[in-house]
């Protein structure tokens, strides 16, 4: 396949999802002033100018900082406020964001994480000075229900000069955290090293070794299912080190540990809690839910399939070893720059080839602002400026020079990241669950964990306390 008819195709399969939600977050990459060609033939051109800072150039905020609190670890760097420009492709992006920012609107920005950056925050909100904390990065994973229901976060769309439609907001995850008409969490650029999405690498030698035919042309030409993965992976487990038992020192054609397997059903479209005009909207059984469940637990018995059920992923040393032809990856990507061999880039499959499109089910990069701020006008300004700029400074970084220089090996994964960045669906359930049962891959890893895919019994039992947290949350969101 030409890889002007696979550009072609991906441009299709990004449009066609507008009848779903994620062509609203197709991005363009407006600065300042940006002249936007809005016509495919070169000889004729359309300009748009878009000024990103519309109606914050003359605020002046007289020095105020600006303190952000996030958590502290060695992965998932925020790229909040960095000190100094030191070379690095997005610390010296962010650096140049923070500066534009602060000398536009007279203020400074400080980061303060914390490795118990939720408590922190929670007690500073509650002791009422409104500007010790003013906003917080969370973690990818934890459940976050108790925000909303306590009062301890402020409602986005009362802010002032927030624009939530603008580029440099993930409209899925407008869509997602919106609820009885308040939006108390919010995704934007400002995060945008720290949203991602669940892929499968690939070997590339051994797929040449067991003449798999291109993952990437499936994946162009719409082919890439979950049937067509498991064809792959088939017969490929080799005892290597004879002892009769598959171990960490054998070959499989895939491994992964059972959250990243309960996420195929996730990126299959099944998002699990939706929000509608009278309350939530549960997906949690219907006939394709059920067979997506016998598909994943049927993994635990395919002898072609390594799963790492000890929460110690000992998945990635297999993979990394170059002893799996496949493996379900949701770590931070500066981890795979040190992959010592090539490997390839893929979404997570299709449930089968009559669903239309590729669902890249993402989580990471959630916000959420202090019910005590006092100056909403301020907060606003500084927040959507922040968005704003790192749409101009830190997206383009991101994904030219770090994620497409740095990290993928070749042009297929580059064009196939790109494709899923704009295709990132984000779910209320996996950070807001009250009922405690579905965040962070509960409800799926309940079958992979038990092996049992008796959806109809589990959710018989589970049904009534869901239905009841939910309605509670939805009743504390609207008053």
């Amino acid at each position: 396949m030409k890889k002007q008819n696979r550009t072609t195709l991906l441009i299709s399969l990004i449009c066609c999802l507008a009848a779903s939600t994620a062509c609203q977050n197709q991005q363009t990459q407006p600065y300042d002033s940006v002249d936007t060609n809005t016509d495919n033939d070169s000889s004729s051109e359309s300009t748009v100018e878009i000024d990103i800072y519309d109606g914050l150039r003359e605020l002046d905020f007289n020095g105020y900082n600006f303190n952000i609190i996030s958590y502290d670890s060695d992965s998932w760097n925020t790229y909040t406020a960095p000190e100094e420009s030191n070379g690095d492709i997005l610390n010296d992006a962010a650096y140049d964001r923070n500066r534009e920012v602060e000398e536009m609107l007279n203020i400074s920005i400080t980061l303060q994480k914390d490795v118990n950056s939720e408590s922190t925050f929670k007690n500073l909100v509650l002791s009422g000075d409104p500007d010790s904390v003013d906003m917080i990065i969370f973690w990818s994973t934890g459940e976050r229900s108790q925000y909303i229901s306590d009062g301890l976060v402020y409602d986005w769309n009362n802010l002032p000069y927030v624009k939530l439609t603008s580029d440099w907001y993930n409209q899925t995850a407008n869509e997602a955290y919106s609820i009885a008409g308040t939006q108390y969490f919010a995704v934007s650029d400002f995060t945008f090293p720290i949203q991602q999405h669940f892929r499968i690498l690939f070997n590339k030698e051994l797929a040449d070794d067991f003449k798999i035919s291109s993952p990437y042309d499936a994946v162009f030409d719409g082919s890439w299912t979950y049937d067509h993965m498991l064809g792959d992976i088939k017969n490929i487990y080799s005892d290597l080190n004879g002892n009769t038992t598959a171990d960490l020192e054998d070959r499989y054609g895939m491994v992964l540990n059972s959250a990243f397997a309960s996420a195929f059903p996730l990126n299959a479209g099944e998002l699990q809690v939706t929000s509608g005009n009278n309350g939530f909207e549960l997906n949690l059984f219907s006939e394709r839910i059920v067979s997506m469940v016998e598909k994943i637990v049927a993994l635990n018995s395919n002898s072609d399939v390594y799963i790492d059920k000890s929460s110690e992923n000992k998945q990635y040393d297999i993979f990394y070893n170059k002893r799996a032809l496949y493996m379900t990856y949701g770590s931070d990507p500066a981890l795979l720059r040190d992959v010592e061999f090539d490997f390839g880039y893929l979404p997570y499959p299709k449930y089968d080839e009559d669903q239309e499109n590729y669902v890249v089910w993402s989580a990471g990069g959630m916000m959420a602002l202090p019910a005590s701020l006092d100056d909403p006008e301020r907060t606003g300004a500084i927040v959507e400026a922040l968005s704003a700029a790192s749409n101009k400074y830190v997206k383009d970084a991101f994904i030219n020079k770090y994620i497409e220089g740095k990290v993928l090996r070749d042009d297929e994964s580059q064009e196939i990241y790109r494709m899923m960045r704009s295709l990132a669906t984000y779910d209320l359930s996996y950070n807001i669950d009250p009922s405690k049962m579905l965040s962070n891959y509960a409800y799926y890893s309940y079958y992979m964990n038990n092996k049992s895919a008796d959806v109809a019994s589990r959710w018989a039992q589970i049904r009534e306390q869901v239905q009841l947290k939910y309605d509670e949350l939805y009743n504390a969101a609207n008053n």
